[in-house]
């Protein structure tokens, strides 16, 4: 499966996301799943600025690679086999071929990649406007944070509600990295590894 994503985020203080959780999720059920972070030992997916996951929602586990566009993030994922979590390095077999196509251009060997760590979210989410809004609490290493994001198609238009939704509940509005990319920088500084 391929798609493009379109996703605008904001990272929220504790009271903020309780303030949009009671205004705007109230209703909504809690979903919670965990995202297993994947990457060779030199870190060859972040130095090609792409993520390699694989979400367990609790039913079926999807391994996904995210690769960046010009606007949005190529996704290309599957469903895979439960086991994969247990390797200590992941064997090509388990991999669809989706994402192995990928990965064998940017020169990355399959048995090369390991789950670094996992990261897991509390997430609701509303239809809003023309998208779908996402209220995340993640718990990953010895840390957690709160974020807001809204997924969209188009991105004029989401950039349009987003801003005014932000506006709207007074919430300063920041640059806010992926869920991977704070992770393997909280992974950084807990291991003093540099990546």
């Amino acid at each position: 499966m391929e798609e493009l994503e379109i996703e605008f985020k904001n990272l929220l203080d504790y009271s903020t996301y309780e303030q949009l959780k009671n205004a705007l999720f109230i209703d909504a059920p809690m979903i919670t799943q965990t995202n297993f972070y994947i990457d060779t030992n030199q870190f060859d997916l972040k130095s090609h600025k792409c993520a390699l996951r694989i979400r367990d929602n609790g039913t079926s586990k999807m391994m996904t690679l995210k690769i960046p566009q010009a606007i949005g993030v190529m996704e290309y994922s599957g469903v895979i086999d439960e086991r994969i979590i247990d390797q200590e390095y992941i064997e090509q077999r388990f991999i669809p071929e989706n994402i192995d196509q990928q990965l064998k251009k940017m020169n990355i060997a399959d048995n090369s990649l390991r789950i670094f760590g996992a990261l897991s979210t509390e997430r609701q989410e509303i239809e809003y406007k023309s998208g779908l809004l996402v209220l995340d609490a993640s718990y990953y290493l010895d840390t957690n944070d709160y974020e807001l994001e809204y997924e969209v198609n188009n991105y004029e238009e989401g950039k349009v509600h987003f801003d005014a939704l932000l506006e709207y509940y007074n919430i300063d509005k920041q640059e806010t990295i992926s869920k991977v990319q704070r992770f393997y920088n909280h992974y950084s500084k807990l291991t003093s590894k540099i990546l």
